[in-house]
């Protein structure tokens, strides 16, 4: 029988699989949220620092640095659409295997570098010979081993032979509180084992996808892991005899079967104010992020170039953006919202506001935009 669900029923779901609700039994590993979403953007770390803290209960932003660290369950790499990521260590192997061959591809823009063919090749072999005789490379010292090689180091062509390795499983990413990050060698970091084979990556990576993202469509599963549309038709159908068919206001949609009864109790159930970091998983996850961002306020959150905004989320609706504000005199949360906010929301806001201050370590100061008022 198909399960039907209200746009507002459909966003409680959604909000309850992302780990957004505030019940979730994972609240302090770190590793393990990470690996229920299926990987957190993090082009920009200190915005995935905050789509994990608002995810967790009790860690603070250290929390994140000794597991990526010392337990070396959270690694950092490109996979996703081609950006940075971090994901648990677990599913670094199968992702890489599937990823790898449609990103870490050299292309048109490796041409105009000057590091497709043989250039590319031997800076990419170069950088694993380096990683494994000296453990580690900052930035600077990668652009001075490739320029000795042959490779201009003035411009990009470095970040994209760093991207194509890390492609290859060659090396992965290890960031600094400080801003500064070293690259290490992704063998001597993550075991090399895979639990997912490679003829088996697709179909898992779409049934991960439901569980943490439905009820979504094919056209968000592409959209969300920007594989080839034939790979992602050929992953869906592997999996078809798991699915159950969801209608929404906006059209079908599909969720695991399995998750049928979950989703009957998180419809039911509003869903707390939680302030996510930009590029947050909750919104990368869909073509048609209509269902939790009004219409016309699509530019507020996503202003062109691929940035997502940080936002505040109220029931899962976007209702506001938000930015960080930081001087060595004071700190403040300035939220921009998109109408009038009730007193409990704006209770949810201040609570949300001193736990982002409790994980920074920083006494921030919440601000509104003055135009408006609570009602």
């Amino acid at each position: 029988m198909e399960l039907a669900l209200s746009e507002e029923g459909a966003r409680r779901v959604r909000v309850q699989a992302q780990l957004l609700d505030g019940r979730s039994t994972t609240r302090r590993n770190v590793a393990a949220v990470v690996s229920q979403i299926v990987g957190v953007q993090a082009q920009d770390v200190t915005a995935a620092e905050l789509s994990i803290r608002a995810r967790t209960r009790g860690l603070i932003r250290d929390d994140i640095y000794q597991t990526l660290t010392d337990t070396r369950s959270l690694v950092l790499t490109w996979s996703l659409r081609g950006t940075r990521h971090f994901h648990h260590a677990d599913d670094v192997r199968w992702l890489l295997a599937l990823l790898g061959p449609v990103f870490g591809r050299p292309g048109r823009r490796s041409q105009q570098l000057g590091i497709a063919g043989d250039v590319g090749d031997n800076a990419v072999r170069v950088i694993s010979a380096a990683l494994k005789s000296h453990g580690s490379l900052t930035r600077r010292e990668v652009k001075d081993l490739l320029a000795r090689h042959g490779v201009d180091s003035s411009g990009q062509a470095p970040i994209h032979v760093l991207h194509r390795a890390a492609f290859e499983g060659v090396l992965c990413i290890v960031p600094d509180p400080d801003g500064e990050e070293r690259y290490v060698s992704l063998d001597d970091w993550v075991p090399q084992t895979s639990p997912v084979p490679p003829d088996g990556a697709a179909a898992e990576l779409a049934r991960r996808f439901l569980t943490a993202y439905g009820p979504a469509t094919l056209a968000d599963f592409a959209a969300w892991s920007g594989l080839r549309a034939v790979t992602t038709k050929q992953a869906w159908t592997a999996i078809s005899g798991e699915l159950s068919d969801v209608a929404l206001p906006t059209g079908s949609a599909w969720v695991l079967t399995s998750r049928r009864k979950v989703i009957g109790a998180a419809a039911n159930h509003p869903m707390p104010v939680r302030l996510v970091g930009a590029f947050d998983a909750l919104l990368l996850g869909y073509a048609d992020r209509s269902l939790h961002v009004l219409p016309e306020h699509a530019r507020d959150v996503n202003a062109g170039g691929g940035l997502i905004r940080p936002v505040v989320l109220v029931d899962g609706k976007v209702v506001a953006t938000w930015k960080y504000q930081s001087t060595r005199s004071s700190h403040r949360v300035e939220i921009a919202p998109f109408g009038a906010l009730t007193a409990d929301e704006r209770a949810g806001l201040e609570y949300e506001v001193r736990d982002i201050g409790r994980f920074l370590g920083t006494a921030p100061r919440l601000m509104l935009n003055a135009r408006q008022t609570a009602s």
